[in-house]
């Protein structure tokens, strides 16, 4: 007598127990599959956390790096600015200074041009020879 599915009535339960083992190791294995996958997920996220720690590390020394430049290039502007004011000041100062020498000059050579007509008229007075007559 043959069955539905072409199979003794005794061969059955061996079928049973041949399909049941089949999808059972077949289960076996996704599982192990899974956590295989699993076990180097979390391995490869190990790693990149790591080098990412040493990244935000990195990060950080250059940080501090820019900061202390930052704060060497402003020092570096503040004393800039204080010489510029500073030179400024002397340069206006020297500005007037030269101002009251020109001034100076300028009166010095108008009285050195009256010191000239006066001594001229003097040297032509003496070549007349006058001298009360």
């Amino acid at each position: 007598m043959k069955s539905e599915a072409g199979l003794q009535p005794a061969s059955r339960p061996n079928l049973c127990r041949a399909l049941w083992y089949s999808c059972a190791v077949n289960i076996e294995r996704t599982i192990q599959f899974i956590l295989e996958s699993q076990a180097k997920a979390e391995m490869r996220m190990d790693r990149w956390e790591e080098r990412a720690d040493r990244s935000d590390a990195r990060v950080a020394a250059m940080e501090k790096r820019l900061d202390r430049r930052m704060d060497a290039i402003t020092k570096l502007l503040q004393q800039g600015m204080r010489i510029l004011v500073k030179n400024q000041t002397e340069i206006a100062e020297i500005r007037k200074g030269q101002r009251r020498t020109d001034n100076k000059l300028a009166e010095l050579a108008e009285a050195q041009k009256e010191t000239q007509r006066t001594l001229r008229s003097f040297i032509a007075s003496l070549r007349t020879g006058r001298n009360g007559r």
